[in-house]
């Protein structure tokens, strides 16, 4: 990283951030006018700022340097040859209500009645019998914001930095996954496979 920065480069990417050392010199470099993209293993973007300040980085310049985080997970695809429509029931629609938030559904106006038409996987030649084939990603996009940026520098939990995030927009990897159900590209197992409430 300190090599890099010598050579005067406009955007860096780090692999990982795994340690201190290498977390500190990002962000030093993001403050300087320098574009830092890099990894990091959490379960969320709002844990990853949560991660990195437990790592011991300044909240002050971390809060600062911070633009975006992004968060995916992979999710298996219905194979698109033999995924099979199906009616689901009031319980399994209340259910996907209830973990997708209640308030946020109701914004995505898909009331319950007899056309709603989730899928599920079949299974066919094309996709050795397993019903999914391929797979796509689901997303979490965290903005940095001026409230954000005041959960940073007073190191607050990972509950009020992700309940701001939606407040601002954000659609959780879970939600993002819903939708994508909902749209027939995966079923809602696969989405709760891959999702950590």
């Amino acid at each position: 990283m300190r090599s890099f920065l010598r050579a005067d480069p406009d955007v860096i990417m780090v692999g990982e951030m795994r340690d201190f050392e290498t977390a500190k010199i990002g962000v030093e470099a993001s403050l300087t006018g320098h574009l830092v993209f890099s990894t990091l293993h959490t379960n969320s973007a709002p844990e990853t700022i949560v991660r990195l300040l437990d790592m011991g980085i300044d909240p002050l310049n971390f809060a600062d340097s911070l633009l975006g985080i992004v968060a995916q997970r992979l999710v298996r695809t219905l194979c698109k040859n033999c995924k099979t429509p199906y009616h689901p029931s009031l319980d399994e629609y209340n259910e996907i209500v209830d973990i997708y938030g209640e308030q946020a559904f109701k914004e995505l106006n898909i009331p319950y009645g007899s056309n709603l038409t989730l899928y599920k996987p079949k299974g066919c030649d094309a996709c050795d019998k397993s019903g999914y084939k391929g797979r796509m990603a689901i997303h979490e996009l965290l903005l940095n914001s001026n409230r954000i940026k005041r959960h940073i520098q007073k190191h607050e939990t990972v509950e009020l930095i992700r309940e701001t995030g939606m407040e601002e927009g954000m659609t959780t990897l879970l939600q993002d996954g819903i939708e994508k159900a909902l749209q027939g590209l995966t079923d809602i197992k696969q989405v709760r496979r891959v999702c950590i409430k």
